[in-house]
């Protein structure tokens, strides 16, 4: 696993939408930016843009698990070989 391209300390366990690979504690904080940039483009106060800011950097990395367990699906369906069973690992996992 390679490190973090923000800090460099820790490893990237958390991947952007550009491909960046952050550690969680800047995933966290760049979702905490984001949700404050997005609030005060909004109209929002600064002091709502601060709410929001940290809101969003409570949930950033909530679906990681979901991201995981599709990942794995996809990964076996692409080493799966055969119609039968690929239907059965789309189906039944």
């Amino acid at each position: 696993m390679s490190t973090c391209m923000q800090c460099g300390r820790r490893p990237g366990a958390h991947e952007t939408v550009s491909g960046r690979l952050l550690c969680g504690d800047c995933y966290r904080r760049l979702a905490e930016f984001s949700g404050a940039g997005s609030a005060m483009v909004g109209g929002a106060s600064p002091e709502q843009a601060v709410g929001t800011g940290l809101a969003t950097g409570g949930w950033a990395g909530a679906a990681d698990g979901e991201t995981a367990a599709l990942r794995r699906r996809r990964a076996k369906l692409a080493a799966t070989e055969g119609f039968w069973r690929r239907l059965w690992v789309r189906v039944w996992g």
